[in-house]
């Protein structure tokens, strides 16, 4: 099964030096809930886990738009590193 976590709230970000304030708060998943959703879609036998509604949408709106506002949109989206 691949796991397609999108943003977890873990100290990965602060240690690697990531800003990641122009993340919106409900992209960010708890550790708890998606190692719990990853594993009940292991069990189902799911292929791709995407666990958190909004990451499901927008992989929905994702297969809807132009491939080319897609790449705009993701490039200023996300983190920024501090160095």
């Amino acid at each position: 099964m691949a796991l397609c976590p999108g943003w977890v709230r873990t100290e990965f970000h602060e240690c690697s030096g990531m800003d990641t304030s122009g993340i919106p708060a409900f992209l960010w998943l708890d550790p708890d809930r998606l190692v719990t959703a990853a594993l009940r879609d292991l069990r189902r036998g799911v292929a791709v886990s995407v666990p958190g509604l909004a990451y499901k949408v927008v992989i929905g709106l994702g297969k809807t738009l132009p491939r080319r506002l897609t790449t705009r949109l993701s490039a200023r989206t996300g983190s920024r590193h501090d160095h």
